[in-house]
């Protein structure tokens, strides 16, 4: 029965991706990328509401979180990655928000419009560090998963990449690290979609302290400053 309710919401997922793409996206053509953002948001949102209403998951915050969240701006959120639809999590949570996405992901064949338009794409690291600085200064938020890929919250050891340091050192601007838990497990990587539990699946955010960030001295170079950064997420993300 569960199974079958994952299978109608992730068909439902996917159709909407195609449908934002491919039909609303083409008639926003004219107007802001922010409000295709909203828009994305606002599918994400709906998406999120009807899990809970229909018992299939729910999203747990604290009300000191939801405010926190809610008055988020022009931040790095870096968060840990459990599971696939947490990015659909945080979009939804998060005010004006965007993420970095593989390459590999402009090749999706449901979400490939919604990358392109929205997502900051890294197959130019260059330019994304800029773009990301653009929508940071304008008060959007930009969502790194440090991880790379999905990882158990029980893996022995990680390796982080340097993209959420590099972005904040380059735009100046502070880290909002969120702490996902999910439970009971799902959507992990190699996992089965529908290996879903027989009751509602909970994920919980917390916000922790926020991780300041200045421009490195000439005599620091930025790869010093950034490889220095990043453990500050390690420490924090992963106490």
């Amino acid at each position: 029965m569960r199974s079958g309710l994952a299978a109608a919401f992730f068909l439902a997922f996917g159709l909407g991706g195609l449908v934002i793409g491919c039909v609303c996206f083409p008639l926003l053509a004219f107007f802001s990328q922010r409000r295709m953002r909203a828009l994305v948001r606002a599918s994400y949102r709906l998406f999120v509401g009807a899990a809970r209403v229909t018992g299939l998951f729910r999203v747990s915050i604290s009300a000191a979180d939801r405010a926190r969240f809610a008055r988020t701006r022009g931040r790095v959120i870096v968060a840990n990655h459990l599971t696939l639809i947490d990015i659909v999590i945080l979009i939804a949570t998060l005010p004006d928000s965007t993420s970095i996405a593989k390459a590999a992901a402009k090749r999706n064949f449901f979400y490939s419009q919604i990358v392109r338009r929205v997502f900051l794409v890294n197959d130019d690291p260059a330019r994304a560090l800029d773009e990301a600085q653009r929508l940071l200064a304008q008060g959007v938020n930009v969502i790194v998963f440090p991880e790379g890929t999905r990882t158990p919250a029980d893996a022995p050891a990680r390796k982080l990449r340097r993209g959420a340091a590099q972005i904040a050192l380059h735009a100046n601007v502070p880290l909002l690290p969120i702490r996902i838990a999910c439970d009971p497990p799902v959507l992990a990587k190699g996992q089965p979609w529908h290996d879903v539990a027989d009751r509602t699946i909970v994920w919980t955010l917390r916000a922790l302290n926020e991780i300041s960030v200045s421009r490195p001295p000439a005599a620091c170079g930025t790869h010093t400053a950034a490889v220095a950064l990043t453990k500050r997420i390690f420490d924090t993300l992963w106490p």
